[in-house]
């Protein structure tokens, strides 16, 4: 075979097979999206350093199944989705959220009670209750 037409069907092979690997990279995971809202008994204006983290974990396994983290918050409530695996939830398993809202390295918000998810009578989008922390907790409430 000559020179030339070698050439040309090695390229041609070696570019069918970067369109395989593109295709291929396309065929990932197929993430399912559970939205939410963290909230609080009042409206609250975040400090400008604060980020928040929200937590889905599988109660009956010890795992965090999904994590995601904010930044430049604002104010209370604030919706927030987890990307996750379908595969990764378990139809037997009990699934909860919690979420944390740090500022200067300190938690100042906290979930105190997780919320469940996925449960025949559990919300679609659930909202994730928060609390102050620290000197905030203990400050009497205004008449």
């Amino acid at each position: 075979m000559p020179l030339p037409a070698l050439s040309r069907r090695v390229r041609l092979a070696a570019a069918l097979l970067a369109v395989a690997a593109l295709a291929g990279c396309a065929g990932g995971p197929q993430f399912e999206t559970l939205a939410a809202r963290v909230v609080s008994e009042n409206p609250v204006t975040l400090p400008a350093d604060a980020t928040l983290e929200v937590q889905l974990e599988d109660v009956t396994q010890g795992d965090v199944v999904a994590s995601s983290r904010y930044e430049q918050l604002g104010q209370l409530p604030l919706p927030v989705t987890l990307q996750y695996l379908p595969d990764a939830i378990a139809r037997d398993d009990i699934y909860q959220l919690s979420a944390q809202i740090r500022s200067h390295g300190r938690i100042i918000y906290l979930s105190q009670t997780p919320v469940a998810v996925f449960g025949r009578h559990d919300p679609a989008e659930p909202d994730i209750p928060v609390v102050p922390t620290g000197a905030d907790a203990l400050a009497p409430a205004a008449p």
